[in-house]
C-alpha cells in the first residue's frame, strides 16, 4: 500500500500493453514469465524474416494484459 492510502495493482496491465508494445515479449517479463517473454522475443525475430513476426507481436501484447489482470485478481 503507497502512503497515500491508495493501493495500486502490482501488475498493472497498461504497462505490460506499452512494454509488448514496444518489444515483443517484455509485457511477459514484467508479468514475472520471464520464459514465455524470452520465447516470444525470439519467434517474433526468427518469424519477421518471413513476414509472420506480427503473429506472434500481437498475441504477446493480448498475453501479457490478459496474465497482468489474472495476476490482480489472485492477489486480490
Amino acid at each position: 500500500m503507497r502512503d497515500d492510502g491508495l493501493e495500486r495493482p502490482e501488475h498493472q496491465p497498461g504497462m505490460a500493453l506499452l512494454l509488448s508494445l514496444i518489444l515483443c515479449g517484455t509485457g511477459q517479463i514484467y508479468n514475472g514469465e520471464v520464459s514465455k517473454g524470452i520465447m516470444m522475443m525470439v519467434l517474433c525475430f526468427l518469424l519477421w524474416f518471413v513476414l509472420l513476426g506480427w503473429v506472434v507481436h500481437i498475441w504477446s501484447i493480448v498475453d501479457s494484459v490478459v496474465v497482468a489482470e489474472r495476476l490482480n485478481r489472485k492477489a486480490g
